[in-house]
C-alpha cells in the first residue's frame, strides 16, 4: 500500500499555542484515497527543521510526503526553501493545478507551494508543500489525489498502469500493489471499480448542531439520502466504559453557547470542494451513559472515495474544534474534566 506522511509546519502548533487543523485534515483526505497515512508530524517553521523532517520521512520509506504550512511570504515561511534543494524532478504542472484550484481565495496568489520528486537513502518519494490553510490543503489533495497511484508506480520503477479502463485513466490513490499481483479477472475488476472520475463539487449540509436529546442515526441517514448517492458513510462515536486504563460509568458534556455555530461552520468547510452530496453531523450535550451516542456523522456521495474522505475529515475537525467540555465519571464518585469532544 502506498504510504503518505503528513508534516505540519508551524511555530505556534509546535509549541502548543495553536491547535493543528490542517495536518489532521490532510491525513483524513489522503486516507480517503486509499493511502496508509502517518502523522501529522508537527515541526517548527524554518529551513533546517523542515528539510530534516522531509528527508527523514523519505528515508523511512514514505511514498508521498505532504507538508502543510510555511509557503507564504512571512519571515518564517521557508518550506519551499527547505524542500527545493532536495528535489531532483520538479512537477510544475501539479504546482499550477494547485494554484488554479485556489485562485478564488483572496491570498492564493501569495502561496509558493512546490511539488517534486526527492531521493534519500536510495528511496524516491513525491513531496507536496501545501499552504497551511484548510482550503489550501483541500486544493492540494484534490490536485494530487488522481495521480498518486500512477506517480507511486513510476517512482517504484513502473511505467504506465497495466490495466486501462476504456477512455481516460483516473487513479484513485489506492496503492498500486492492489492491482498488481492479481489474476487478469481480479485486475480488470479492480480497474473497473476505480475508473470513475473523482468529484470536487460542494456538498449540502443538511444537519449540523449540538443537541441535549439522543442522536438518532436513522434520521441523519435519511437526511443524507439522494438518488445520486452510491455511497452513504456513517460514523458513530459512543461512550465507552474505560479511558486511559480507568473504568468509566458515564459522561457529562457541557457545550459552549456557540457550539452549534462552530459545528455548522466546520461542516460547511468540509463540504466545500469535497465532492460529496450531503453531510449531517450532530454532537450531544448533557448526561450520557455507556453506549450512548456522543457524535453522529453521515456523508453521502456518488462514490465511496469522496464519502470516506469527507467523513474522516469531518470527524477529525469536529473533535479538534468543537467547544465542548467532557466530565468523565468513575466508579466510587470520582470524575475528571477535559476540554475534548
Amino acid at each position: 500500500m502506498t504510504h503518505a506522511h503528513v508534516i505540519t509546519v508551524s511555530d505556534r502548533c509546535s509549541t502548543g499555542e495553536r491547535q493543528d487543523r490542517s495536518g489532521p485534515l490532510a491525513a483524513g483526505l489522503l486516507g480517503g484515497w486509499g493511502l496508509e497515512v502517518s502523522g501529522p508530524e508537527i515541526v517548527p517553521d524554518g529551513t533546517s527543521s523542515v528539510r530534516e523532517a522531509v528527508a527523514r520521512a523519505c528515508a523511512d520509506g514514505a511514498d508521498l510526503i505532504f507538508t502543510t504550512g510555511g509557503t507564504g511570504i512571512g519571515p518564517r515561511d521557508e518550506t519551499p526553501e527547505a524542500v527545493l534543494p532536495l528535489i531532483v524532478k520538479r512537477l510544475e504542472g501539479v504546482e499550477a493545478d494547485i494554484r488554479d484550484r485556489g485562485k478564488d481565495a483572496p491570498a492564493a496568489s501569495l502561496s509558493r507551494a512546490v511539488v517534486g520528486v526527492i531521493e534519500a537513502e536510495n528511496h524516491r518519494a513525491l513531496v507536496v508543500t501545501a499552504p497551511g490553510s484548510t482550503g489550501g490543503v483541500k486544493d492540494a489533495v484534490a490536485a494530487i489525489g488522481p495521480i498518486i497511484a500512477h506517480a507511486a508506480d513510476q517512482l517504484a520503477g513502473g511505467d504506465h498502469p497495466h490495466i486501462e479502463p476504456a477512455g481516460h485513466h483516473h487513479g484513485h490513490g489506492h496503492g498500486h500493489d492492489h492491482a498488481h499481483g492479481r489474476d487478469a479477472h481480479a485486475a480488470a475488476t479492480y480497474a473497473t471499480q476505480h475508473a470513475a472520475q473523482r468529484e470536487f463539487g460542494n456538498a449540502q449540509v443538511v444537519k449540523a448542531g449540538v443537541k441535549d436529546s439522543p442522536i438518532d442515526m436513522s434520521e441523519l441517514i435519511a437526511a443524507c439520502q439522494s438518488d445520486k448517492a452510491g455511497a452513504v458513510a456513517t460514523f458513530i462515536g459512543q461512550v465507552r466504559n474505560h479511558d486511559a486504563g480507568r473504568d468509566v460509568t458515564s459522561i457529562d458534556y457541557e457545550a459552549h453557547p456557540d457550539a452549534s455555530q462552530v459545528i455548522s461552520r466546520v461542516a460547511h468547510e468540509i463540504a466545500e470542494g469535497s465532492g460529496a452530496l450531503k453531510i449531517a453531523v450532530e454532537h450531544r450535550s448533557g448526561h450520557l451513559e455507556v453506549g450512548d451516542i456522543a457524535l453522529g456523522a453521515v456523508v453521502s456521495a456518488a462514490h465511496r472515495v469522496e464519502a470516506f474522505a469527507a467523513l474522516e475529515a469531518l470527524v477529525e475537525e469536529v473533535k479538534l474544534r468543537l467547544p465542548v467540555w467532557k466530565k468523565q465519571e468513575f466508579p466510587g464518585g470520582g470524575y475528571e474534566w477535559s476540554g475534548s469532544a
